[in-house]
């Protein structure tokens, strides 16, 4: 058992936390940062990594249920390729966060590391952590649009409208977004619907701006 005094506040989720705990989260966020555009267009945004540091959506995880789901509601099917040199992910999840990334998506979360079953509430994560969600999105991320992920993310729609990243929000009918069950065919017209619309207000100010420069 790790001594307790050699703990630390954690910057990903505000909590006491031992050395461990630090090198899995630094691990987190550099498997995540190879795979991070330049601009992000569309930042998921979800509560906490999933518990197990092998099912890290960046790893790629060995349980694949989340990951082949969001995959799927964004239109990226497996994609068969060679591993990456210097890496232990399959081919096909490489390939389809190389896709994921090309497409400016990026998956973040309000806490950078796992709570566990019996912590706080979404409330209290938010409580504790104070500003620092909201600050990493407007000088860290910086996304075009931001996807809340799951309906306990439903307190963060009011703390992001106060600090003026209302018009950001992708919801479903005022909601956030969740990853479909499987077979749910209405869910995930609805998910890629509010997805394509945030694709199709970009491409309408792009072309906008573009008749602007040639009529100046």
């Amino acid at each position: 058992m790790e001594n307790a005094s050699n703990w630390i506040t954690c910057d990903g989720c505000g909590l006491p936390a031992s050395p461990g705990h630090i090198a899995e989260r630094l691990g987190r966020l550099e498997r995540a940062t190879r795979f991070r555009p330049v601009h992000i267009n569309v930042l998921f945004l979800a509560l906490t990594p999933l518990a197990n540091a092998e099912d890290d959506f960046y790893g790629p995880p060995q349980s694949k249920v989340f990951f082949d789901s969001l995959m799927d509601c964004v239109g990226i099917s497996a994609i068969e390729e060679k591993p990456l040199p210097d890496t232990d992910r399959s081919g096909a999840d490489a390939a389809s966060l190389t896709e994921f990334q090309r497409r400016g998506y990026y998956l973040a979360y309000l806490s950078e590391c796992p709570i566990p079953e019996e912590g706080d509430s979404v409330s209290a994560i938010i409580s504790r952590l104070g500003p620092t969600p909201i600050r990493r999105i407007q000088l860290n991320y910086r996304p075009k649009k931001i996807a809340l992920m799951g309906k306990n993310m439903t307190p963060l729609i009011e703390i992001l409208e106060k600090a003026a990243l209302g018009s950001t929000l992708l919801l479903d009918r005022g909601e956030p977004l969740s990853v479909p069950e499987p077979g749910d065919s209405a869910a995930l017209a609805r998910f890629r619907a509010v997805l394509s619309s945030a694709t199709t207000t970009e491409t309408l100010v792009s072309e906008y701006d573009s008749i602007q420069v040639k009529h100046a």
